[in-house]
């Protein structure tokens, strides 16, 4: 939204500071993912102290559904269980119209 348009609405360079936290966070970034660039997400994690990043090799942005070792993940960490595998391998994406 172009602010010039409602300067109101800015809320100003304290929001845009990275957050940090202690709290349990499972990240998960796709190394095809063109929204949200590993090393972008790295940078934003940088002040959460227990966070756990899986990287998914051949996965985008909607990674979820590419695999049930994402669900599995998940399942692990909501159990409060560690991640061990914290690069999980997915089938490259089909990328040919048929």
């Amino acid at each position: 939204m172009p602010l010039g348009l409602a300067p109101e609405l800015d809320l100003g360079n304290s929001f845009r500071v990275n957050p940090k936290s202690n709290v349990p966070t499972l990240l998960f970034s796709g190394t095809l993912d063109g929204r949200t660039y590993l090393e972008s997400q790295s940078e934003a994690i940088a002040g959460f102290s227990n966070a756990t990043q899986v990287i998914v090799k051949n996965a985008g942005h909607n990674l979820f559904m590419s695999s049930n070792k994402i669900q599995d993940t998940i399942d692990l960490f909501m159990e409060g269980r560690r991640i061990k595998k914290t690069v999980l391998t997915v089938d490259l994406p089909d990328m040919v119209p048929n």
